[in-house]
């Protein structure tokens, strides 16, 4: 169970990780990365985000979805 938060973000006004976009990728990169070497599935989870900026927030949960889906295609090829 991965809970892929948003709240780590630079721009949210409640996490205060300042975690950059590029950091926040490769953190669901590495996350995903680990699960795929060792063959577990993810199921992912949505949460947090309050940044300042709605657009700046989906902006980060979308590239999430991204680095998810590219993984869940490489699943695919597999079976």
């Amino acid at each position: 169970m991965y809970l892929a938060g948003a709240d780590p973000h630079e721009g949210d006004r409640l996490g205060r990780l300042a975690v950059t976009e590029a950091g926040m990728q490769a953190r669901d990169q590495k996350v995903f990365e680990w699960a795929w070497q060792r063959r577990v599935p993810v199921a992912m989870v949505m949460a947090g985000g309050y940044g300042r900026d709605i657009e700046t927030t989906l902006k980060v949960q979308l590239n999430t979805y991204r680095v998810a889906l590219d993984y869940w295609q490489r699943w695919q090829a597999l079976y």
